[in-house]
């Protein structure tokens, strides 16, 4: 009977240890499902069906399988909406990164003033919501009134349309502006793990700038720079706030992405289930993005080993 009361009691014991790892969890997994797993499932029912924003559609969708799908891949405009996307994702990525990290690795090197004004600066520029940099970028680049056109009116420079000659390149810009900050922190945090007893060998040995950034800093920071990488890129393929109010996808669709494309499928249009067939290829995009990295970082880490 004792043996019995005493192992009920390790089994008791147990089953307290495992709910109290286990319930600290249930808020976040919650919130998970909640916020994520929820939506994309709808997304993907949605995007099955003929689900309209009003009307029929919109009281009783009807099931209509790869429907959606295959106008999506057969319709020239998604075509023309993934290479701006992918433009506008592969150099926005790749100026974050880069001016971030040029950033952060000048400013180890400048007096505290120095760094705390950097960082100052950029930070405003990052925490800007994106409606309210787009406003000021849009005011910025006017035609008529834009600020930039003033400057140069000022030195009798013709005045520039630069939203409507090249509005890809100038959301780009934009883009790069406003997320520099993100790297930037995240450089910044890397390079003091990097040892000062390292770089000062490499020093010794006659390594310049170039050869200590290539050669020592960036593959010890490797790992942080995947993070980086990827965290940017999923951040930019989900950009539409700051397009829509520089450019809305213009003129015509030369400024359009697949998130201002989703948009106005779903809103312009009424046609919920092909935005979100849509919104399904922008996630998959997203997961093909991340494994794509992931695989690329990890043959680099082979050859090393």
């Amino acid at each position: 009977m004792s043996a019995g009361v005493r192992g009920a009691g390790v089994v008791s014991s147990r089953l307290v240890a495992a709910i109290s790892r286990v319930l600290p969890l249930v808020p976040a997994t919650l919130m998970i499902v909640g916020f994520f797993l929820v939506p994309i499932l709808w997304a993907v029912y949605a995007s099955l069906t003929n689900q309209g924003l009003t009307g029929a559609a919109a009281r009783n969708p009807v099931f209509v399988g790869l429907e959606n799908y295959i106008y999506l891949f057969t319709d020239s405009r998604t075509w023309d909406a993934l290479a701006r996307t992918a433009i506008f994702v592969v150099f926005s990525v790749l100026g974050q990164n880069v001016i971030g990290f040029t950033i952060a690795y000048a400013r180890q090197r400048a007096s505290n003033l120095v760094q705390s004004l950097v960082t100052t600066v950029m930070i405003i520029a990052w925490v800007v919501p994106e409606v309210v940099a787009g406003y000021l970028w849009y005011s910025f680049l006017s035609a008529e009134s834009g600020a930039l056109n003033q400057f140069f009116g000022f030195f009798g420079i013709q005045r520039q349309e630069w939203l409507v000659t090249d509005p890809l390149a100038a959301v780009i810009i934009i883009n790069v502006w406003r997320g520099c900050a993100f790297s930037l922190l995240i450089y910044g945090a890397a390079l003091q793990d990097v040892s000062a007893e390292v770089l000062e060998a490499a020093e010794i040995d006659g390594a310049g700038t170039f050869r200590k950034i290539f050669g020592i800093i960036l593959p010890i920071i490797r790992p942080v720079i995947l993070i980086n990488v990827v965290l940017t890129t999923l951040a930019t393929l989900g950009v539409f706030g700051l397009i829509w109010v520089v450019t809305a996808g213009g003129p015509g669709t030369r400024s359009e992405t697949l998130p201002i494309y989703m948009y106005t499928q779903a809103y312009d249009f009424g046609l919920i289930g092909y935005g979100s067939a849509i919104a399904v290829l922008l996630l998959s995009l997203g997961m093909i993005a991340s494994l794509f990295y992931v695989r690329l970082f990890n043959i680099g880490d082979s050859r090393n080993d």
